[in-house]
C-alpha cells in the first residue's frame, strides 16, 4: 500500500529501511469534528545499541490546547501502567529491549480538540472556521539516541515534534461530507449510513496528519508524475490555484537541485492559524488569511515545500537545532525566487530576509542554537534571518558549483536519517576540500 505514494526513484527504499515503526491506527471523528477517539498498534524495533526499559511517546495534544486521555496500554499483549506526565507517555518494558529486538504497543485515546483559535504553537491543532487541523493528535514515539529518549517538552516557539522516520496506515471514520486531507495517499473508502471510512499509507515519514473542511474544493494537476492538490472554499479558488502553481514550480526546482521529490502526491490545505504555514509529509498547511492576493502566499508555500527536503527527507533535531531545517528551507526560498524570478527576484528576498535579521539591530548570535535559547523575537530574527544569509555566505565562500554539490550530496546521504551541525559541516568540508571552521564559527557555532 506504500507503494502506490511513493514516486518512482523512491520504490526500492520500501526494501531499504528495515526496522522502521510501523503504526496502525483507526481514528473516529465526532460530527462536528471537536472530538476524536482512536486505537492504536505500533510495532516498534531498537535501533539503538542501548538496551530499553521504556518506549516514551509525545501525546502533545494536551500541550496544542486542547486534552488527551490514554488508556488500555499493552506491550505484546500484556497489560501495562504508563507513566503519565504533561505531553509524554512512559510505556515500562517488562524485560528490557535490546538491539534488534521488537515489541508492539497498543493504546486507546479520547482526544478533545480546541475551538477557540489558542494560543499553543500558533493554534495549528484546532477546529476553528469550520476546518479542522489536527497536527500532532495521535501518540508518536519520540527519538532515542545518544543522550535517551528525547522526551524535553518543547518550547512551543519551535517544531514540537522530533520524531524518526516510520510507516503510518491509518483509518479514518468521519461524516460522510467531510473533505479529508491527509499525510500520504488514499489506498481504501467505503461510506455506510451518512459516515466514510478512508484509509490512509503514509511513509516513510515523519509525522502523520490531517486536515478536514465540509468546505473544501479541490483543484489538481500532475506534472512528471506528482499530483498537487491545492484546497480552499469556493471564495478562494483562485488563492488556491496560485498556491498550486507555486507548490508545482518549487517541487520540480527543488527535486532538480537537492533530490527527487519522494512522493506520488503533495497537498496544500489553509487553515486557521498565526503561522505564515506549518509543514508536514506530503502536505503543507497555510494560514487562510494569507489566500488574499498578497505575494506572500508564493512566499509560505515555498518555504513549506523547501521543508519536504529539510525536516522529512533529511531530519533534524527540530527543538535543540532548529536552523537546519527552517534556515534551510529560507535559503531555498531564495533559491526558488533565483531560480524563478531571476537575480532581481533573488535580490528582493535577500532583502527580506536581511530585514528579518535587522529587526534584532543584526545581532551576531549563533544560529546554531537550541530554540530554548532564543527569545520569541530572537528565534524567528536569527534562524529565520540570518540563518538564511549563512547559507548565502557560506555559498560564496565555496563558489556556485561547489555549494551545489554539497547541498546534492549531503541531501544523498542524510536522506531518510537525521542530520545536525557537525554532520552538516563535515560534508561540507569533504566536498570542498577545505577547513570552514572560521566561517562556522562566526555564524554557527557558541562562542
Amino acid at each position: 500500500m506504500f507503494s502506490a505514494g511513493l514516486s518512482p526513484a523512491y520504490q526500492g527504499i520500501l526494501n531499504g529501511l528495515p526496522g522502521l515503526s510501523i503504526y496502525h491506527v483507526a481514528i473516529s471523528l465526532g460530527d462536528p469534528p471537536t472530538s476524536l477517539s482512536g486505537i492504536e498498534e505500533v510495532h516498534y524495533t531498537n535501533r539503538s545499541t542501548d538496551a530499553l526499559a521504556e518506549i516514551d511517546f509525545a501525546i502533545f495534544a494536551e500541550i496544542l490546547g486542547g486534552t488527551i486521555a490514554v488508556s488500555n496500554v499493552s506491550v505484546d499483549g500484556k497489560t501495562v501502567q504508563p507513566e503519565l506526565s504533561t505531553g509524554i507517555m512512559r510505556v515500562p518494558l517488562a524485560v528490557p529491549l535490546d538491539p534488534g529486538g521488537s515489541v508492539t504497543i497498543h493504546d486507546e485515546f479520547q482526544v478533545t480538540v480546541p475551538t477557540a483559535g489558542g494560543n499553543f504553537y500558533y493554534g495549528i491543532f484546532g477546529y476553528n472556521d469550520d476546518i479542522l487541523s489536527m497536527a500532532h493528535a495521535i501518540p508518536t514515539i519520540l527519538v532515542y539516541d545518544k543522550n535517551g529518549w528525547n522526551n524535553k517538552l518543547p518550547d512551543l516557539d519551535g517544531d514540537p515534534l522530533f520524531s524518526e522516520i516510520s510507516f503510518y496506515l491509518v483509518s479514518v471514520d468521519a461524516p460522510q461530507d467531510l473533505t479529508l486531507v491527509a499525510s500520504g495517499s488514499e489506498v481504501g473508502r467505503s461510506t455506510v449510513a451518512g459516515r466514510q471510512k478512508v484509509l490512509f499509507a503514509d511513509g516513510p515519514a515523519r509525522d502523520f496528519y490531517m486536515a478536514a473542511s465540509r468546505n473544501f474544493v479541490k483543484q489538481s494537476e500532475t506534472v512528471n508524475g506528482i499530483t498537487v492538490n491545492s484546497y480552499a472554499s469556493a471564495d478562494l479558488q483562485s488563492y488556491a490555484q496560485s498556491a498550486l502553481k507555486t507548490a508545482e514550480g518549487a517541487i520540480g526546482d527543488f527535486s532538480q537541485r537537492y533530490a527527487p521529490y519522494p512522493y506520488t502526491e503533495f497537498d496544500i490545505v489553509p487553515i486557521i492559524t498565526s503561522a505564515g504555514g506549518v509543514e508536514f509529509p506530503g502536505l503543507t498547511a497555510v494560514a487562510k488569511d494569507v489566500y488574499n492576493g498578497s505575494p506572500f502566499l508564493e512566499v509560505v508555500v515555498t518555504h513549506e515545500v523547501g521543508h519536504q527536503w529539510f525536516y522529512n527527507l533529511v531530519g533534524n533535531e527540530t527543538q535543540d537545532q532548529p536552523w537546519l531545517d527552517e534556515s534551510l528551507a529560507e535559503f531555498l526560498t531564495w533559491q526558488y525566487y533565483l531560480d524563478k524570478h531571476g537575480t532581481a527576484g533573488a535580490a528582493a528576498y535577500k532583502l527580506e530576509m536581511q530585514g528579518t535579521w535587522d529587526s534584532l539591530k543584526d545581532q551576531k548570535i549563533p544560529i546554531g542554537e537550541p530554540v530554548s535559547d532564543y527569545t520569541s523575537a530572537g528565534y524567528v530574527a536569527i534562524v529565520y534571518g540570518r540563518g538564511p544569509l549563512f547559507m548565502l555566505a557560506l555559498r560564496d565562500q565555496l563558489g556556485q558549483a561547489t555549494f551545489d554539490q554539497f547541498m546534492k550530496d549531503y541531501t544523498e546521504k542524510f536522506e531518510w536519517q537525521i542530520s545536525t551541525t557537525d554532520a552538516f559541516k563535515s560534508e561540507a568540508q569533504q566536498v570542498c576540500g577545505c577547513d570552514l571552521t572560521p566561517i562556522f564559527d562566526e555564524w554557527v557555532y557558541t562562542k
